[in-house]
């Protein structure tokens, strides 16, 4: 049984928005599973915008890579998705510290959809020393879709979704898998020498795959510079990133 701190009981209230969540998650997945979404030409521009804003910085080789640099607010990194059927943008971010954890904010961008989600997450440092991501736990989160107001998830209705939520950060994981010489990559956020190889899980807007991925100690938060999936059909390049300038969007 769920248990909230004060109360064994769900409230009507809460009983009413599980069930809204529920009711249009499944309405979501029955609309998807018989049409495409209709692409939205203003986020297909956004996303071709994103993708063919090449930089010509180069990063030099500095190392096994080891774990990602000490994380800081503001730090960010954009990667984008090719799949046989679309392209993508997730951006994330470092946006605030509360209670010990940092709030970590992802901005999703699909051709048909628009949606900013943050959490308030505990334990990543623990993670990268362990690679253990049950040592991570999420206190609360946001979510605004596009053009709706902002929800936020916690106490018991958090407890029902955790598990999907710390799925979306399951990069953070790979950090002490065993890594190889990579070479030099270059993607559209620069050229990268030296980077590390290993084989690992990336999650991407939701989905999990298995792939080989290219980290470099420049790159803040999850040091990823691309990952191809096992079968060579997905690929997710590193497009942009900083060490400072993220700031929350709500």
């Amino acid at each position: 049984m769920l248990e909230s701190k004060h109360n064994s009981h769900f409230t009507m209230e809460e009983i009413s928005m599980i069930r809204t969540i529920v009711t249009a998650m499944f309405v979501l997945c029955l609309v998807s599973c018989i049409t495409a979404p209709t692409p939205n030409p203003i986020f297909v521009d956004k996303i071709d915008t994103q993708f063919n804003a090449a930089k010509s910085q180069n990063f030099r080789a500095a190392g096994k890579f080891k774990r990602p640099i000490p994380y800081e607010v503001g730090q960010y990194v954009i990667a984008g998705m090719t799949s046989p059927t679309e392209r993508s943008i997730m951006k994330m971010a470092i946006v605030g510290k509360e209670q010990n954890g940092w709030i970590i904010e992802t901005h999703s961008l699909t051709q048909s959809a628009e949606s900013i989600t943050q959490m308030l997450v505990v334990g990543m440092e623990t993670v990268n020393k362990t690679g253990k991501l049950d040592d991570l736990d999420i206190i609360w989160v946001k979510v605004k879709p596009d053009g709706q107001n902002v929800q936020t998830i916690e106490g018991p209705m958090l407890s029902m979704t955790k598990g999907l939520y710390k799925k979306a950060l399951s990069g953070l994981e790979c950090q002490n898998q065993e890594a190889i010489d990579g070479g030099t990559v270059k993607v559209p956020a620069g050229t990268f020498a030296g980077t590390s190889k290993m084989h690992s899980e990336v999650s991407f807007m939701g989905n999990t795959y298995l792939s080989d991925s290219w980290l470099h100690p420049s790159v803040p938060i999850n040091a990823m510079v691309k990952s191809v999936s096992n079968e060579g059909e997905t690929v997710i390049e590193l497009l942009d990133f900083g060490l400072t300038g993220a700031k929350r969007s709500f």
